[in-house]
């Protein structure tokens, strides 16, 4: 016995799942890479200008390559995840802001490798943090060289996956290259994928040229795939639940089809940030009763193709001052975990993901570890169902004394309270919000760097040939093997 949010019935995720197979076969997607365009025309569809239209059977051709089973690995070999996850899905920090709270002064400035290092340093520490997502921009380098460095700023601070964006291909070539040397070479890599890689289409059903060639490249890399729907109902996808359910899953499945084409065996996790545009500003509305809604029927129909996950996340926008504020925290966390997701990236986000928070990252995973009594489950079994104690104590009797009782109440009820915390100081009596703060500096003045081995060096060698690289990127042209 478990929880489970499910939103859609089975004859409903069938219909949506056949609806998206029509969008792409009937209106097609808006491809601006010849690559591309080629790569699919040569496993069957049909290419005319930008649009790409294709076949229900090579929508179906590539769900049958779905691999259900996915290691996400880790330099560390002991902090590897295997997918599909238990009981709860595997946590990460949120990503990418351009802006950090600064945790001494409350300021809000641009944020810097510095900030990176910090924030790695901190998720590497948090049990409940599970793999790390590169949560800030290092501004202060040019933006070509911007993802390269987040997976090279990570490596050295962090033994967990890293799943960072890659968006050329220049960059793709870069991080594999430096993947690579750490693992001892691009088949190890295969075996071995230490970090994973967000790719966006832009909705709706539109593939920017270097977005999705450094997706194929990825994917030729045996590199994870999450490629993430970001559509907003009423302004880039229709204003009806069913209608942006519809045209999420057929982004997600355009996606699938163009990695399985350059790479049948390539780890695929489906992503989706599909939400309603706010009324009146037109961004995201994580706070719409639609959002946790959208994130379980993609849930539902993740389970539909036997597909990992990664959907449902959890801003929480707002410093808890209390308890009260906290367990509100806590049961937004419930909510989207419920959705049964192997994967949520939301831990440190403030101001819908335009900045990020030391102190918020602290707090967030002291309200993961909290809503972790949510998501147990529990046996049931004739021991478990008690019938003959229930019979032994009969009507007006009462448990307490009964040796099921002992055995049992440990595992099956919860005794932490919410003000036990896991990750903050229970001795003190400062504020939430100050404690979150001093447990930041406990740990940055504790944990330089808590790696248990030396990546600095081997990450610099390859760093320094990809920095030189990438600075000439206006003249540069990189050829893969996926396209020849």
């Amino acid at each position: 016995m478990k929880a489970v949010l499910e939103f859609l019935t089975k004859d409903e995720v069938e219909r949506i799942h056949e609806a998206s197979v029509r969008i792409l076969e009937e209106t097609g997607i808006r491809v601006y890479s010849a690559q591309v365009r080629k790569l699919l025309a040569d496993h069957g569809a049909s290419a005319k200008d930008l649009i790409v239209k294709i076949p229900k059977g090579l929508v179906e051709d590539a769900i049958t390559k779905i691999r259900q089973d996915v290691t996400l690995a880790a330099p560390d070999p002991a902090y590897d995840l295997r997918l599909p996850s238990d009981d709860s899905p595997f946590v990460a920090t949120s990503g990418y802001s351009p802006f950090v709270t600064d945790y001494e002064t409350g300021n809000t400035r641009g944020s810097t490798t510095s900030d990176l290092a910090a924030f790695a340093i901190v998720s590497d520490y948090l049990d409940a943090v599970d793999y790390f997502w590169p949560i800030v921009f290092p501004t202060e380098v040019p933006p070509v060289l911007q993802e390269f460095e987040a997976l090279a700023v990570s490596l050295k601070h962090t033994r967990k996956h890293i799943q960072c964006s890659c968006s050329s291909t220049r960059t793709a070539h870069w991080q594999i290259e430096l993947a690579s040397a750490i693992v001892g070479g691009k088949e190890e890599l295969k075996k071995r994928p230490i970090f994973s890689a967000t790719n966006a289409p832009i909705a709706p059903l539109t593939f920017e040229k270097e977005a999705c060639e450094a997706m194929v490249m990825l994917a030729s890399a045996g590199i994870p795939l999450v490629p993430m729907t970001m559509v907003l109902a009423s302004t880039t996808a229709p204003a009806t639940v069913a209608g942006t359910l519809a045209m999420a899953n057929a982004e997600e499945l355009a996606c699938l089809v163009i990695i399985k084409c350059a790479n049948p065996d390539a780890p695929v996790i489906y992503a989706s940030e599909a939400s309603v545009a706010h009324k009146i500003t037109g961004k995201f509305n994580y706070d719409s009763p639609e959002y946790p809604l959208l994130s379980a029927g993609c849930a539902q129909l993740a389970r539909f193709y036997n597909m990992p996950s990664m959907v449902g996340d959890v801003p929480l926008e707002v410093m808890p001052g209390d308890l009260l504020s906290l367990e509100r925290n806590v049961l937004r966390v419930v909510l989207a975990f419920l959705t049964r997701t192997d994967l949520s990236a939301f831990l440190g986000s403030v101001d819908l993901a335009s900045s990020a928070s030391l102190a918020q990252l602290v707090v967030d995973a002291e309200a993961c570890e909290h809503a972790r009594a949510y998501l147990r489950s529990f046996d049931l079994s004739e021991d478990t169902l008690a019938l003959d104690i229930i019979a032994k104590v009969g009507p007006g009797g009462h448990f307490l004394g009964q040796a099921h009782t002992k055995n049992h109440f440990r595992r099956e009820i919860w005794t932490r309270g919410l003000d036990e915390f896991f990750i903050l100081d229970r001795s003190s009596e400062n504020s939430i919000p100050e404690r979150a703060v001093a447990k930041v500096k406990e740990i940055l003045s504790s944990c330089k760097s808590t790696v248990k081995f030396d990546l600095a060096e081997t990450v610099e060698e390859v760093a320094r040939d990809a920095r030189e690289d990438l600075w000439q990127a206006d003249g540069w042209s990189f050829q893969s093997e996926a396209f020849s």
